[in-house]
């Protein structure tokens, strides 16, 4: 007998519950002693996709039913086991594909949410997908969560997404959940408009909340067949939750919270070019800030010094795919991050925050960049898309940064046009800004390698980078003619070639080689790129460099 098998049960289930589902099931295979443990473990995660695919649930297939009834059968054992032995069903996590209608297997799962229920559940997560394709609100394609989910006194953790419906009958029926400090709701629908705010109102210890995508029934719908069957949830109003420190709300177009502990707040309004309504005056504790898709009014100067002046202690700012005017100054004493993403119409960005620690830059659009001041710990890591032409703008872009604090640049490459003679006149003899690290999405690069010189020099005369790294989906030669131009071992035609100034990367060396899909590092380079996996998306190459 193995040495663990005789520690204790407690200790056994913590060993359990850091392995992964998978993993943690094979462990009945090792001793009597593990199987016990196994079958008394309180926690059970079950996802109908390591019992079935889509094609064996099909009408029509052989495998159809007895497939279903392995998984209906082992979660109904496992629950009727820990419940016959007095145990407490800790945790239920359920993802569910095509599997849930009223001729299929709704009834079990109302069974084992009963049985959780009523033993003490302290997390539930039920996640469907696939049951109801196209929007189609027909009875016969949502879940109907059962009644006895309010009854569950010990739940700390609720977690709703997919294709469920929540009736109105809750309305009816004061819920038990003064227990719950997370809430999850995404793509859920209620049956009635104040279903969810008074769902939300009994939590009164919510830490917590999500509320993605959800939306109401229509029953007009039912008298007159023009009329649309759902819609998105248009209002929230979230008072009184003096606990609350996480919000994250994305689909509603108009949201007021007043809750003075919120420290995170997450929102994206429904439709982008609309105007929306957000109002979080009250939460003067707010730490961290994330907007996305705000694009009906652009976000000015003005907009930010009542941001920063409101929540003192504002720590990080994130803002995406927003509307911005051309100019924006950024002035805070505790800013610490700060993230722009796909943000139109900006021209030029000045920063005056001496504790600023991060700023991620995303965007096709280079603007001006500026730090008046900022922390000696300050990184910054711009991601942006080059053509192959324009590297010009791109050594500019990257100058007007200081070297002290470009700890990044993520470029995403790809080919538009098939003109090269404009990289040779290209010439830098200069040692460019120096970056921690440079990585290249190569989309494309051009099949032949006359060209690849010049786009070498074009390259690395916009930056030297400590490390450089090369994400591609299928091989490409110009990875191994890099290789082999910084090994000497081929020469090709770049800037030397054109003039009497030598290219001052031909005294890079490169110093390692690693790879995301070997471990050992001593593998030759070729082979390297040979054991590239062909069903990886994206592989990555990284060359370690210096001077």
């Amino acid at each position: 007998m193995d040495r663990l098998s005789g520690l204790p049960k407690t200790i056994l289930h913590d060993i359990l519950a850091r392995l992964s589902d998978k993993d943690a099931a094979k462990t009945i295979a090792l001793s009597k002693a593990w199987r016990d443990t196994w079958y008394s473990f309180p926690n059970l995660s079950v996802c109908s996709g390591d019992f079935f695919t889509i094609h064996d649930i099909v009408p029509g297939s052989s495998h159809r039913f007895s497939k279903m009834h392995i998984l209906f059968d082992y979660v109904t054992k496992r629950l009727l086991r820990l419940r016959d032995q007095g145990l407490a069903i800790k945790e239920l996590k359920l993802s569910l594909t095509n599997l849930l209608n009223p001729t299929r297997g709704s009834h079990h799962v109302d069974q084992w949410i009963q049985m959780a229920s009523e033993n003490g559940v302290k997390v539930l997560e039920l996640h469907l997908t696939g049951g109801c394709i196209g929007r189609d609100y027909s009875q016969d394609n949502w879940y109907d969560l059962p009644l006895c989910v309010i009854e569950a006194k010990s739940l700390a953790k609720l977690e709703l997404a997919g294709g469920i419906r929540i009736d109105q009958e809750f309305l009816n029926h004061s819920m038990k959940f003064s227990s719950v400090k997370s809430l999850f709701l995404s793509q859920v629908l209620f049956t009635h408009e104040r279903i969810i705010e008074h769902l939300i109102s009994h939590c009164t210890l919510i830490e917590h909340l999500t509320i993605n995508y959800c939306s109401v029934y229509n029953h007009l719908s039912m008298e007159d067949p023009l009329v649309q069957r759902s819609h998105r949830v248009k209002s929230l109003f979230l008072n009184g939750l003096q606990k609350l420190k996480d919000v994250d709300v994305q689909g509603i177009q108009e949201v007021q919270i007043d809750s003075p502990n919120l420290q995170n707040l997450r929102y994206r309004p429904l439709d982008f070019d609309a105007p929306f309504k957000l109002n979080f005056d009250s939460c003067t504790n707010l730490r961290c800030l994330c907007l996305l898709y705000l694009q009906s009014t652009a976000i000015a100067d003005k907009w930010f010094l009542e941001l920063f002046s409101k929540y003192p202690f504002l720590e990080s700012l994130k803002l995406g795919h927003c509307s911005m005017s051309e100019r924006i100054n950024i002035l805070s004493a505790q800013l610490k991050v700060f993230k722009l993403s796909h943000c139109s119409n900006l021209k030029e960005i000045n920063v005056d925050a001496p504790n600023l620690l991060s700023f991620d830059y995303v965007d096709d659009n280079k603007p001006v960049i500026s730090f008046l001041r900022g922390s000696n710990k300050l990184e910054v890591s711009v991601c942006t898309l080059v053509d192959l032409r324009d590297f010009y703008s791109l050594r500019k872009f990257i100058r007007n940064i200081p070297q002290n604090i470009l700890a990044s640049l993520s470029l995403f490459i790809y080919e538009q046009f098939h003109d090269y003679t404009y990289l040779h006149e290209f010439q830098v003899s200069s040692t460019p800004p120096s970056i921690k690290h440079l990585e290249f999405k190569v989309y494309s690069f051009p099949k032949s390698e006359s060209p690849y010189g010049h786009l070498m020099h074009c390259l690395l005369s916009s930056c030297f980078p400590k490390t450089i790294s090369f994400r591609y989906s299928r091989r490409y030669t110009f990875i191994e003619f890099f290789y082999e131009m910084l090994m000497g071992s081929k020469k090709g035609e770049c800037h030397c070639s054109s003039g009497d100034r030598k290219c001052w990367w031909h005294a890079l060396k490169i110093v390692n080689i690693s790879c995301s899909f070997m471990t050992d590092e001593n593998t030759n380079f070729k082979a390297m790129l040979d054991a590239s996996p062909k069903s990886s998306d994206w592989n990555t190459i990284t060359f370690s460099l210096e001077l």
